[in-house]
């Protein structure tokens, strides 16, 4: 059995970023690095843009192999945990091989959602999630005409765009009545499907697939309410679950994710949990949260990273988040998924502000080409606990 000072299941940004602030902040003993993917911690933003799009050959890796050499850390890819005896302080990996540690950081992210209709396992339906899963849509979509996206959240709508701009043919099926929904702005999911109506993408909104159809390969989708969309190719965006499977009968507790306070402690000593597959306890808000994007990815691995070499940390930041599609950038700030006024102006062309308030306090917002400065102000507004119409007399004022 190997021994290691500290052990992480999860070979994405939160691993990486956890490791340098580890070292940074005096950690000190063996890392073993424990990654499902066959290549080091990168960036995933550019899957499903800039490297969907065909622009650029590589997504960059957060470090470099040498930056793993310098740290001393054990790097153990296409592998991943397979179950954790807390009590023995043990992490067993899937090819058998079990880890001794003293601490162990949870940062296995998340997988996407899959449909379970008929057709789902045909060739030419893709979900999207790794470079792997990027590289084959790209690749497929050289040779196709008619592309299919399910999904009108952030991986539906960037996928659908960079596909487009590809120049297929493309439709997107959305069961919800809006694009962006989960923004909950009626007035940002019109102009949104303006802006995907005149770029030439085809919406099916309030639609949902029944099967996927071809003879081995995908030749065509089709919805509940009886619709046939011809497609070559599929990316299905709808959604995605924390990877926690491998803790079943562990006894770490698990709700939406591995649960863990504002320090990201788990209910088993000495075992954290950070990324995508944490469900946190959010100091400004009260309430645990669980976010799967990648700003709040590094912010927490950096975090974590501090708290197990003994330093200080722990979450206390106002969340953000960021999306672009046709060259228009959404930038969401806080937390907008329980609001109960919401004041909306300007457009994508010319400056877009959204301010969500609840019980009086302003809670969140969302921007589309604000400056620096006033992003700067909402997040300050946002975290001070300001009064709901806050931003409004600040823009006033």
């Amino acid at each position: 059995m190997t021994t290691s000072q500290l052990v992480i299941a999860g070979g994405g940004l939160t691993a990486a970023r956890a490791i340098k602030s580890y070292r940074e902040a005096g950690g000190e003993g063996a890392i073993a690095l424990v990654g499902e993917e066959a290549t080091l911690p990168y960036h995933r933003p550019a899957l499903s843009k800039r490297y969907l799009r065909d622009e650029t050959d590589a997504t960059p890796h957060a470090e470099n192999h040498e930056f793993y050499r310098e740290h001393e850390v054990d790097v153990l890819l296409e592998t991943k945990a397979a179950a954790i005896d807390p009590g023995a302080r043990r992490l067993t990996l899937d090819n058998g091989v079990r880890l001794s540690y003293d601490k162990l950081l949870l940062a296995t992210g998340a997988a996407p959602r899959r449909l379970r209709v008929p057709g789902s396992d045909l060739e030419g339906v893709f979900t999207l999630r790794t470079i792997v899963d990027s590289t084959a849509i790209r690749q497929a979509a050289r040779a196709a005409r008619r592309a299919v996206v399910v999904g009108g959240g952030f991986i539906g709508m960037e996928a659908a765009a960079s596909l487009r701009h590809l120049g297929l043919d493309v439709t997107l099926i959305h069961l919800g009545s809006g694009l962006f929904d989960v923004l909950r702005s009626r007035h940002l999911s019109e102009q949104l499907a303006e802006l995907y109506r005149a770029r030439g993408v085809e919406l099916l909104l309030e639609q949902e697939v029944a099967s996927f159809a071809g003879d081995g390969v995908l030749r065509s989708v089709e919805t509940k309410s009886g619709l046939r969309v011809e497609a070559d190719l599929a990316v299905v965006g709808v959604g995605v679950v924390p990877n926690v499977d491998f803790l079943e009968g562990s006894g770490i507790e698990v709700d939406n994710g591995v649960v863990v306070n504002a320090r990201f402690e788990t209910s088993a000593p000495g075992v954290y949990a950070a990324g995508d597959v944490a469900s946190f306890f959010d100091p400004l808000y009260g309430r645990h949260r669980r976010i799967e994007h990648w700003s709040n990815a590094g912010y927490q691995g950096t975090e974590v990273g501090r708290i197990l070499a003994g330093a200080g940390g722990g979450y206390d930041t106002v969340s953000s988040f960021f999306s672009e599609v046709f060259g228009t950038t959404i930038k969401a700030f806080g937390d907008v998924s329980r609001f109960d006024t919401l004041r909306t102006e300007g457009s994508l062309a010319d400056g877009f502000l959204a301010a969500y308030g609840h019980e009086g306090r302003l809670v969140g917002a969302v921007t589309v080409g604000e400056s620096d400065e006033l992003e700067a102000i909402v997040k300050e507004l946002i975290a001070d606990r300001a009064p709901a119409d806050a931003l409004e007399r600040e823009l006033i004022g």
